[in-house]
């Protein structure tokens, strides 16, 4: 005879709901599967609604950080406004007197130049920069040539005389052809 086996509790589970034929249809197991997925949907969206419900008093404390920013800079940049202002008229000062001082040099060079050119000198061209000046020319002899030469070497107006270029002016033509060139110091003493 089989051995029965010792008490042992069986798993018995009632139902008492009773069940509803419309859930064994497609539009019930439809709804049913809808209701269920429905309510995770429902809970994600609420927790996106929530974070960007706590994450707009972070923007908003940026954009007014922001903006207060903006504002300071804007005062910072305008209280240079003036300073710009007086900035770009010292700058035309200079340069107006950078052109008025170009000027006068350019004035001041040609009695002292008409001083040191001898009678028999002619200048065929003549380029007078602030710093410099340059010529062409004809010598109707070597000694003009030479005193011409002498003159602006001893000038104190005038350093750095070279002589680029001495050629005759031909067999039927007496003299020479020069080409010049000199440093202008102004601020040399009268």
């Amino acid at each position: 005879m089989p051995k029965k086996p010792a008490n042992k509790k069986l798993d018995i589970t009632v139902n008492l709901v009773p069940q509803d034929p419309f859930f064994e249809t497609a539009l019930g197991r439809f709804l049913k599967w809808a209701l269920s997925i429905g309510r995770y949907i429902v809970i994600f969206t609420e927790l996106i609604v929530i974070l960007s419900f706590a994450s707009r008093f972070t923007l908003d404390r940026m954009v007014t950080d922001l903006n207060s920013s903006i504002n300071q800079k804007e005062r910072v940049i305008s209280s240079y406004g003036d300073l710009e202002k007086r900035f770009r008229f010292i700058q035309r000062q200079i340069e107006d007197y950078q052109q008025f001082k170009q000027e006068s040099n350019l004035i001041d060079i040609f009695p002292i130049l008409n001083e040191n050119i001898p009678n028999n000198v002619v200048f065929e061209t003549l380029l007078i920069r602030p710093e410099a000046i340059s010529f062409t020319g004809s010598a109707l002899s070597q000694e003009s040539l030479n005193v011409l030469v002498n003159n602006l070497q001893l000038n104190p107006h005038f350093s750095e005389v070279s002589v680029n270029k001495i050629e005759s002016r031909g067999e039927k033509t007496a003299g020479f052809n020069f080409d010049m060139k000199a440093k202008i110091i102004l601020d040399a003493k009268k």
